[in-house]
């Protein structure tokens, strides 16, 4: 198992470029926004999948937001959505390697898998990418049934502005599904909102 993680420092996922790209990016397009939370989507220069940023002030009792965040052994207890399965395969200092599993993520597909490594780029931010190059030494962990997902990576972020902490999640995931992209994107969206929304409402109740 040290050896699987000293891969993945070694050898760093193509999916790494998509933190910097989602970085660079300084015109997002507002596509929802209610009393307290705004959606964003813009468009990826690496691939046909657009980002997807949202953002919402955060209230006093959840400033723990990023503890929950790295808190990946609990996940199964954050997400409300029971088709998201984590199981942590390693954890080192602030850096986790992560199983992810979704079953029914999209009618009529196969179930989603995929590998990550997470970990604190900052006191106050904190980033994943997939490891693409390195799930062919993990296959003791899948599931031959599942489809692997090679390609995607987020950020989840603290900012202040005017005195008040905002958090922002930037994401991006390749389904790797053959359907028409209007459809696949909206259910990326109200994935991501709802991942969000799980982990702003258990911060506030630890």
């Amino acid at each position: 198992m040290i050896f699987i993680f000293l891969l993945t420092l070694l050898f760093p996922s193509n999916s790494n470029e998509l933190l910097f790209d989602m970085y660079a990016i300084d015109n997002w397009d507002l596509i929802e926004e209610n009393s307290n939370k705004k959606i964003y989507k813009a468009n990826c220069t690496i691939n046909n999948v657009q980002y997807i940023m949202i953002e919402q002030e955060l209230l006093k009792e959840q400033d723990n937001v990023l503890d929950v965040i790295e808190s990946v052994s609990n996940y199964n207890n954050i997400l409300s959505n029971k088709n998201i399965k984590t199981k942590l395969l390693l954890s080192k200092g602030d850096t986790s390697i992560v199983l992810q599993t979704i079953t029914n993520a999209i009618p009529f597909t196969r179930d989603r898998e995929y590998i990550f490594k997470m970990y604190r780029y900052n006191e106050n931010r904190i980033d994943w990418f997939l490891l693409n190059d390195l799930n062919v030494l993990l296959y003791d962990f899948k599931d031959d049934d599942s489809h692997k997902l090679s390609f995607g990576a987020g950020s989840w972020e603290i900012k202040t502005k005017d005195d008040k902490k905002i958090l922002i999640y930037r994401m991006y995931l390749d389904d790797e599904v053959n359907l028409p992209l209007m459809f696949i994107q909206k259910i990326r969206i109200n994935q991501t909102v709802n991942i969000f929304n799980d982990v702003l409402t258990f911060s506030q109740g630890e």
